[in-house]
């Protein structure tokens, strides 16, 4: 791996989306940028990215001689705690021939949304969960369970399966942490849309978190630039992860050329 950033104890990345999307296109610029990419992958009736064979091997040509390292976000509209077994067996096929597909390029996570709510792409500042244990919430981790088992036979590497906190407090997913099903991908954009404080949440899952999505939030607007966030906050980020110190991956989460570069000057600044 070529380390940009030497002086960080944890890796920098960005999503696949940064520059359009075309994945091979993104992926030839970020390689040169940061030291890891994660493939954002969508599978509904309307879109479709999963990657060819030929694409895949282009990719780990770009990944081989950069030395870049590959994490893929599974589609957002798979449903492993729907009440609806069909649904349920629907997203695990879709999620198992992801890992299937992507095997070749060896992916460091594989990052996963597990909704207790109807999935969406736009947030919705009102439908947040905060922490509170119910029969419901024992129901949807209960039918969640043998997917993710299932997920977890067929990886590469048993640790690299992550799920992410999405529009509930990351409390719920103790269970699935605790048991060592999975690692925690702590999402800090969503603490910020569900009115959470960072840095508790930082030091409670500190142990069992393996990823980071780092990105700014303005309103109910997210994956945004991190000059939407007060540079202190940042900097109390960064300061949090050097320190302890963190060694895995920050996904620079956001989607536009001008906020990856604000987003990356931003932490720059904030390790001086």
């Amino acid at each position: 791996m070529p380390n940009f950033f030497p002086n960080l104890p944890f890796t920098l990345g960005a999503p696949s989306m940064v520059y359009g999307e075309d994945l091979l296109e993104n992926a030839a610029i970020l390689s040169g940028l940061l030291d890891a990419i994660e493939i954002v992958l969508f599978h509904t009736p309307a879109q479709n990215n999963f990657p060819s064979s030929a694409e895949i091997r282009e990719l780990k040509a770009i990944g081989d001689k950069k030395g870049t390292a590959f994490t893929v976000h599974l589609p957002a509209s798979l449903e492993l705690a729907a009440e609806e077994e069909g649904q349920r067996r629907a997203s695990l096929a879709i999620a198992l021939e992801a890992i299937r597909r992507f095997s070749p390029l060896h992916p460091g996570h594989y990052i996963l949304h597990l909704p207790f709510s109807k999935p969406t792409l736009v947030p919705d500042p009102d439908l947040y969960y905060p922490w509170k244990p119910t029969r419901a919430w024992a129901q949807w981790e209960k039918r969640a369970r043998p997917s993710l088992h299932k997920i977890r036979e067929v990886l590469e590497a048993r640790d690299s399966l992550l799920i992410e906190n999405i529009n509930y407090s990351p409390r719920f997913l103790a269970p699935f942490l605790d048991a060592g099903i999975c690692r925690l991908c702590l999402d800090l954009g969503h603490l910020l849309l569900g009115r959470e404080e960072i840095r508790p949440n930082l030091e409670y899952f500190f142990d069992k978190t393996a990823e980071i999505h780092l990105h700014g939030v303005d309103g109910c607007r997210e994956h945004l630039s991190l000059s939407k966030m007060p540079f202190e906050q940042v900097q109390t980020i960064v300061d949090f992860l050097q320190q302890k110190p963190f060694r895995g991956l920050v996904n620079l989460e956001v989607f536009s050329p001008t906020d990856l570069h604000e987003s990356l000057s931003l932490v720059t600044q904030a390790t001086i």
